[in-house]
């Protein structure tokens, strides 16, 4: 719906008086491309009434919905009802060898499985691969259903082997159950066309309650909207395009309950930042009379407030893919954007969330490395005391208070002292992430 009538065109959204009945929600759909579920409820959390308000807003046609998508991963087809949590299983890094050895010389299961004959090698090697997972599909494993879908093996042989694998340490269970058909998309809502229309007539009407910076804080200018997930873009594994933004919205869910979470402040996910340098020869200068620009995009923008001191700066990178290198360009981004666009005074963190245990471990030397380097560099450091932090997922989920210390390795910065500051932002094949990891760690 994009043609107004009567009653849209009524609708003050309760910035006629001085308290906007719809602002909480308003803040809420304009500062994300798509508010899933999740972070609808702990913004409901937060700010009271803010889902009955979204809901009023739906009613009426200001804000586009979708509901969850339910997909079975065994067909890859939409379904309408959830089944049950079952066991998930994947290659380890033992099975993957075995699997791709195999996949050249399938003699070499005959090997290691002297009673299993040639002929039924093929249905063990197709079994094999059925668990033999990448990264993006290896999250929820597979289970034992889905993987008959595709096979010509009895259940019964197909449990067998499976155990039998476990046993011989080519594959693992994971702790979790999950179930075949799940959802795959939370429900969600968006603003649309109607919404920017009316918000920047009521905007222009009641400039003394809807203060002009809204239009500028919304962006009620875009000219481009997005339409409902297409369900077709969902891999049977059940992996699609928006795992990264569902996952970062259950993260950022659960870090705005924080009490030291500022949400009076800033919230903005995905924001858009462009940041001016000095081009030329590598490395980049941050600087404000830089006739060039670089783009800067982190997963989230917030506020954090401990006690009464000044309110810091925090951005949150949920590194689902992302290998340490271009890491190290995030932290230099990161600091060209304070020094660019913050007070000296302002203190700030840059809160990395990882998937696993190992990759914590990873980007804890990196920032490890990263500190080391600005003591000899301080000129290239900006007058904010900063915070470089690593956490996993798992962990802040399950926080009481997702930004208490002690579920964060933390490293400090200092701010730079020295007269003439300039962040840089070096090249990816020339930086100084070379000096402290190998060319084989790159991926971690």
């Amino acid at each position: 719906m994009s043609k107004r009538n009567f009653h849209h065109k009524s609708e003050t959204f309760g910035f006629d008086k001085d308290s906007a009945w719809a602002l909480n929600a308003l803040r809420l759909i304009f500062s994300v491309p798509r508010a899933y579920q999740p972070l609808v409820s702990a913004w409901n959390f937060k700010y009271p009434g803010t889902t009955k308000s979204l809901e009023k807003l739906r009613e009426m046609g200001f804000i586009s919905y979708q509901p969850s998508v339910l997909v079975d991963t065994r067909t890859g087809l939409v379904s309408d009802k959830l089944s049950s949590p079952v066991s998930r299983y994947k290659l380890n890094s033992k099975g993957k060898a075995l699997y791709n050895s195999a996949y050249t010389d399938i003699r070499v299961l005959h090997d290691q499985f002297p009673r299993l004959t040639m002929q039924n090698a093929s249905k063990v090697l197709a079994l094999l691969g059925q668990f033999n997972l990448d990264v993006s599909t290896g999250k929820f494993g597979q289970s034992i259903p889905s993987a008959l879908s595709n096979l010509d093996l009895p259940e019964r042989s197909a449990r067998w082997w499976v155990s039998h694998f476990i046993e011989k340490g080519y594959m693992v269970e994971l702790a979790e159950k999950v179930a075949d058909v799940r959802e795959i998309i939370p429900a969600h809502y968006r603003v649309n066309r109607l919404l920017c229309t009316q918000l920047k007539d009521v905007i222009e009407a009641f400039p003394d309650t809807a203060p002009p910076s809204l239009a500028i804080e919304f962006r009620l200018n875009r000219t481009r909207f997005l339409e409902d997930i297409d369900p077709s873009r969902i891999g049977i594994s059940g992996a699609t395009d928006f795992d990264h933004d569902v996952q970062c919205q259950n993260l950022l869910a659960a870090i705005i309950k924080s009490p030291k979470c500022a949400l009076a402040g800033i919230f903005s996910v995905e924001p858009r930042i462009l940041l001016r340098t000095a081009m030329g020869s590598t490395p980049w200068k941050f600087t404000d009379n830089g006739t060039n620009q670089v783009f800067y995009q982190p997963d989230a923008e917030i506020r954090e407030r401990e006690g009464i001191g000044i309110p810091s700066r925090s951005i949150i990178e949920y590194e689902r893919f992302q290998s340490r290198r271009d890491a190290w360009s995030h932290i230099e981004r990161f600091l060209g954007w304070l020094h660019l666009k913050s007070l000296p005074m302002e203190p700030a963190v840059l809160r990395f969330v990882v998937d696993s245990d190992s990759r914590a471990r990873s980007y804890v030397e990196l920032i490890e490395a990263f500190a080391d380097w600005s003591l000899d560099n301080q000129s290239n450091i900006p007058a904010n005391n900063v915070t470089l932090a690593v956490s996993t997922l798992d962990r802040i989920l399950k926080a009481d208070d997702p930004l208490e210390s002690k579920n964060w390795f933390r490293v400090s910065i200092k701010g730079s002292k020295d007269i003439k500051i300039t962040p840089l932002l070096h090249d990816s094949n020339d930086s100084p992430y070379d000096s402290y990891f190998s060319y084989t760690e790159e991926e971690l």
